[in-house]
């Protein structure tokens, strides 16, 4: 049974979902790893899902971009929270006073900057790849 791009094409908004709870939950997985492992895993993630949800919906490149692009705001709003926050409590921790927020502020928006640019750049990769894949295999 040929299952290649049978799905409904809203399914690419739960194939986002999905890679955006699963970058969570590699986070626990990899903490003992090094860091560019545990990044390698967390963007593979997000590729592997939008090859996934190009290949097995009926959806277009686009809709899937699309999709993958606000999973990407998504995981860089939430580490945007997670570094700001731990990085104010820390500089509050050493003194910092009045600065500790504006600290929190900008290594929370760099980090957020590197999650999105990696989630949509592997998000719009496994999107194409996964067009090119599933119009190989439908023309065979």
């Amino acid at each position: 049974m040929n299952r290649i791009g049978s799905l409904n094409p809203n399914f690419v908004w739960l194939f986002a979902l999905g890679a955006t709870l699963l970058g969570v939950v590699s986070g626990y997985v990899t903490q003992g790893a090094s860091a560019s492992v545990a990044s390698a895993v967390y963007f593979g993630i997000f590729t592997a899902s939008a090859f996934g949800a190009t290949l097995l919906t009926s959806s277009g490149v686009g809709r899937t971009v699309l999709a993958f692009l606000i999973a990407s705001l998504l995981s860089a709003g939430g580490y945007y929270f997670v570094v700001a926050s731990t990085t104010q409590a820390a500089t509050e921790a050493l003194g910092g006073g009045e600065g500790a927020g504006m600290m929190g502020a900008v290594m929370g928006g760099f980090v957020a900057g590197v999650v999105l640019l990696g989630t949509f750049v592997a998000g719009v990769t496994g999107a194409v790849a996964g067009g090119r894949f599933r119009a190989k295999l439908q023309s065979a």
